[in-house]
C-alpha cells in the first residue's frame, strides 16, 4: 500500500466500487508481508453464489454460529430464546383475541368482549362474551344460557321489541339474582316484563351457574 490505513479509510472514503476496483485486507496490527488484495467483483462473487436448499426462508444462526435458514409458512415469525436457536412460531391468541393468519399477513382482532348480536329470530343459544339486543318485533325471543363458559363470562340482553325475551337453561344450569334463584335446569327462567328491560348476567360456575350483576325492570323469575 502507498498510503496507511488513516489515509484510505478516513481521508479519502469512498461510496461506490468499480468492478475492476482492488479491495484490501490486513491483519493488526500492519506491516509487510501480512496484507492481501481482491478485485471488488471477485469479493461479490463469494457471496452472490451462496445457495441455500430451504427458499423464501430467513437466515438465523445456530448455537455454534452457522447460518441457518428457517423455513417460514403463513403467520409464522422468528421467536428467539434464551436457551436455543429461535423458532418459526405462529402467535397464540389470548382471552378475547382472535388471530387470523394468511399470505404475508397477521390480522389480530378482539373477540367476545366487544362482540353484539341484533337478535332478530325468536330463538338462540347464546355465546358467551356476546351482548344481544331481543329485536323481533312483537314475538318472544327465547336467549338459551351458553352451553359452555367460564368464571368470569357475560352475557347482556337489551330489551328492543314488543315481545320482550326470556332466558331459558339447560340441564343444572341455575341464574342468581340477588335472594333469588331459578329453578335448576330447564323448568326454570328468568323474562323481562317490559319492553326496554336490560339484564346482564355473570358466569360463577363453569358452564352451570350465572349471577345477575346489572338489571333494568322487574323480571319475572321460575
Amino acid at each position: 500500500m502507498s498510503m496507511n490505513i488513516d489515509q484510505v479509510f478516513i481521508a479519502n472514503p469512498i461510496t461506490s466500487n468499480l468492478s475492476t476496483d482492488l479491495m484490501y485486507f490486513g491483519q493488526s496490527p500492519y506491516g509487510a508481508g501480512n496484507d492481501a488484495a481482491m478485485t471488488f467483483s471477485n469479493f461479490q462473487a463469494q457471496f452472490a453464489t451462496a445457495t441455500y436448499s430451504t427458499h423464501n426462508a430467513i437466515l438465523t444462526t445456530n448455537a455454534t454460529g452457522v447460518v441457518t435458514p428457517i423455513a417460514v409458512t403463513d403467520g409464522q415469525v422468528v421467536i428467539g430464546s434464551s436457551i436455543g436457536a429461535p423458532i418459526a412460531a405462529t402467535l397464540t391468541s389470548g382471552t378475547g383475541v382472535s388471530i387470523t393468519n394468511g399470505h404475508n399477513t397477521i390480522t389480530i382482532a378482539t373477540s367476545g368482549a366487544d362482540h353484539w348480536v341484533d337478535q332478530t329470530t325468536a330463538s338462540v343459544t347464546m355465546a358467551a362474551n356476546t351482548g344481544y339486543t331481543s329485536d323481533a318485533g312483537a314475538s318472544l325471543v327465547t336467549f338459551t344460557l351458553p352451553t359452555t363458559s367460564a368464571i368470569g363470562d357475560w352475557v347482556e340482553i337489551d330489551g328492543k321489541g314488543s315481545g320482550l325475551f326470556t332466558i331459558a337453561q339447560a340441564t343444572g344450569q341455575q341464574i342468581h339474582f340477588g335472594n333469588q334463584t331459578t329453578t335448576s335446569g330447564a323448568g326454570g327462567s328468568i323474562s323481562s316484563a317490559l319492553q326496554f328491560d336490560v339484564i346482564k348476567l355473570r358466569c360463577l360456575t363453569a358452564n352451570t351457574i350465572w349471577t345477575v350483576v346489572y338489571c333494568v325492570g322487574n323480571p319475572t323469575i321460575v
